[in-house]
């Protein structure tokens, strides 16, 4: 366990509520540089946060459950043992106040109240001064016997390298550009014979395996194990085109140039806050599927990678 004091940040959700927390974990940083930084949320989701030095450490939020802890009988041996050192409390669980933490508790509500971008939100309801900027993953250390980072198999991608990489799914189906419109802008892509690679996550197998469309011939398809597998893999690409997802936040915080596509949510709010991210959104559309045309994404795209 680690003998310096730790500010602990409880932030359950996605990858991209996730990796939103990074300009507010930086802030964070500042306002308290002698603390440690711990993340509890979704392991694998924080793992991604501890391979790219945003954070110190990484528990598991289920494995604390501290928001059962609302009683007057003290922690249970086994969670105060993980959080000895804690000083500092931000949770996205009000409701946590009233628990007999060792430390101070902040607490912030990540539902967005106006336009503003989300992490600029949750920094004002913490007293924070917020960079975007910040929203960066840094160059990942390498992995070791001793790291609880899952090193997993090597990526299968020295066949394509520097690819256009697609991302077709989110976790919400209506985020997703329509079938067709990928597909045409695959073809697109291949006519330049740029190698190109299309991310397959588990949401997308479960829906409608993009391994089964017709994709030009020679198209790739990662299909990582995990977050982790995934950094590095998009970390090699040339630009990324994706829905409002985890995946495109991810390449966005990689400072891969990126495009991303919204359809019923707020890009103003949800959009990955880096400068390397472009956001296509139709004007007029305010609910349903990205209605983005093939044209403009192609145009934006050639920008890109030149």
């Amino acid at each position: 366990m680690p003998s310096r004091p730790e500010c602990l940040v409880l932030r359950r959700g996605g990858l991209g509520d996730t990796l939103l927390m990074l300009p507010v974990i930086a802030a964070l940083r500042r306002a308290m540089p002698e603390v440690r930084i711990c993340f509890a949320g979704v392991r694998e989701y924080g793992d991604v946060l501890e391979w790219g030095g945003s954070v110190d450490r990484v528990v598991s939020s289920e494995s604390l459950q501290l928001w059962t802890l609302h009683t007057d009988q003290g922690l249970p041996a086994g969670i105060q043992t993980q959080l000895i050192h804690c000083v500092c409390f931000v949770s996205d669980d009000p409701s946590l106040v009233r628990a007999r933490l060792p430390g101070r508790v902040l607490t912030l509500d990540p539902r967005p109240r106006d336009t503003r971008p989300l992490a600029v939100q949750m920094g004002a309801q913490l007293g924070l001064q917020i960079d975007l900027s910040d929203a960066v993953l840094r160059p990942p250390r390498p992995c070791n016997a001793d790291s609880s980072i899952p090193v997993g198999r090597a990526p299968q991608v020295t066949a394509v390298p520097s690819p256009i990489v697609l991302a077709p799914g989110s976790g919400g189906a209506l985020k997703c550009w329509p079938r067709e419109c990928w597909l045409e802008l695959a073809a697109r892509i291949a006519s330049t014979g740029a190698p190109m690679a299309i991310v397959v996550g588990p949401t997308e197998v479960e829906r409608c395996d993009p391994r089964q469309w017709p994709w030009p011939s020679g198209t790739a398809f990662w299909v990582p194990v995990s977050c982790c597998e995934l950094a590095r893999m998009l970390a090699q690409a040339r630009a990324f085109v994706g829905n409002d997802s985890g995946v495109t936040h991810l390449a966005g915080a990689l400072e891969v140039p990126t495009l991303a596509l919204f359809g019923p949510t707020d890009p103003r709010i949800w959009a990955p806050p880096q400068r390397n991210v472009r956001v296509l959104q139709r004007d007029g559309i305010e609910a349903g599927v990205p209605q983005v045309r093939v044209a403009d994404v192609c145009e934006q795209l050639l920008q890109l990678i030149r």
